[in-house]
């Protein structure tokens, strides 16, 4: 397949379906999705269908710096993002029939001229087909680092990230997708719900409810938003379309922050084991997260991670509170002296 100057000119954006659904028979997508070659990672293992096996991420075709660099289009601060298969936080689901659905997922952050959060859906057919179907943004808002469980003839989305100012602390959305006519609707739900939740794990058990666990909870914050550690467990019934939280943890969180709301940039984002208490008697135990630390204190858990502009420690059981202060204060002092800069406690 090839691509002109022109039709690259006409199909490069990103844009909403009119319809539920509507099939996008875009030919410069589905030639970014396949390009000319697979571009494959180290860490990855293509499929059948040439995508990418990797839960987070989901590579395949040209990026948008491939398609600027082959068009000659340069970065000006308004030529708006380049539609992309190269995304993280999609969801992909293999069904029983063959087919491969991904949806939604982001290309790079907020401050990449190419950042694009999207809310469509591209089938991968048995026979190699591909497939993309679009709604409008009240159907399905863009959505990032949700989860797709499948559920009989439908898959159920839950959570999401997506763009700062649609996100709704408290209210965790549902959306079922039937895979008949790839038709998607919101889900109105009751109980106990996890709240704002994103990168979190779903399981479907034998009676239909949807376990989720992890991930992280946006949560109101002054005049602003704040991210927490999910420490609970919940289940949503498919039936009843009812909350349920299994779990009640009330493990003690701080947060740490730069004075002036900095962030945590590589050159002098301090290393985890760097900050560990060093009054406070602890054992270093293994930590699967890259930028994060685990120690036990007085027989509890608890964990240290370094973000970009948080640092969170979170206890993870019923050690009493002064004591846990007493840790988070010493990781926020540690802090502190390694970036050379103040830093809160919250």
């Amino acid at each position: 397949m090839e691509i002109s100057q022109e039709l690259f000119a006409q199909q490069r954006r990103p844009r909403f379906g009119k319809a539920n659904p509507e099939r996008m028979q875009v030919a410069f997508w589905e030639w970014m999705i396949r390009g000319d070659d697979p571009v494959s990672e180290p860490e990855g293992v293509l499929s059948e269908t040439g995508l990418m096996k990797r839960d987070t991420k989901l590579k395949f075709g040209y990026g948008p710096y491939r398609a600027r660099d082959l068009f000659k289009v340069h970065f000006n601060g308004e030529d708006g993002p380049i539609w992309t298969f190269d995304r993280m936080g999609a969801t992909r689901s293999e069904l029983p029939d063959g087919r491969m659905l991904c949806i939604g997922g982001e290309y790079e952050d907020y401050y990449d001229p190419d950042f694009c959060i999207y809310n469509d859906v591209v089938v991968f057919g048995p026979a190699d087909q591909i497939e993309i179907y679009g709604y409008p943004r009240g159907v399905l808002p863009p959505i990032d680092f949700h989860t797709a469980t499948l559920v009989g003839d439908r898959i159920i989305i839950i959570g999401c990230l997506g763009y700062r100012d649609a996100r709704r602390p408290g209210h965790t959305p549902v959306y079922s997708l039937d895979l008949a006519q790839y038709h998607i609707s919101e889900m109105q739900t009751v109980g106990e719900n996890p709240g704002w939740i994103f990168k979190h794990e779903a399981e479907l058990d034998p009676v239909g409810n949807i376990n989720i666990r992890g991930g992280e909870v946006i949560q109101r914050h002054n005049d602003g938003q704040k991210y927490r550690r999910n420490v609970n467990e919940y289940a949503l019934d498919t039936n009843t379309w009812t909350w349920r939280r299994n779990t009640n943890r009330n493990w003690h969180q701080f947060s740490i922050r730069q004075e002036d709301k900095g962030i945590f940039v590589l050159d002098r984002r301090p290393k985890p084991q760097a900050l560990l208490p060093r009054t406070v008697e602890h054992v270093v135990v293994p930590c699967e997260e890259w930028n994060g630390v685990r120690i036990v204190v007085d027989g509890i858990p608890v964990s240290l991670r370094v973000g970009v502009s948080f640092i969170d420690v979170i206890v993870e059981g019923d050690l009493p509170f002064e004591k846990s202060h007493q840790v988070a204060e010493e990781v926020r002092s540690n802090a502190e002296a390694a970036i050379g800069r103040r830093c809160v406690m919250e």
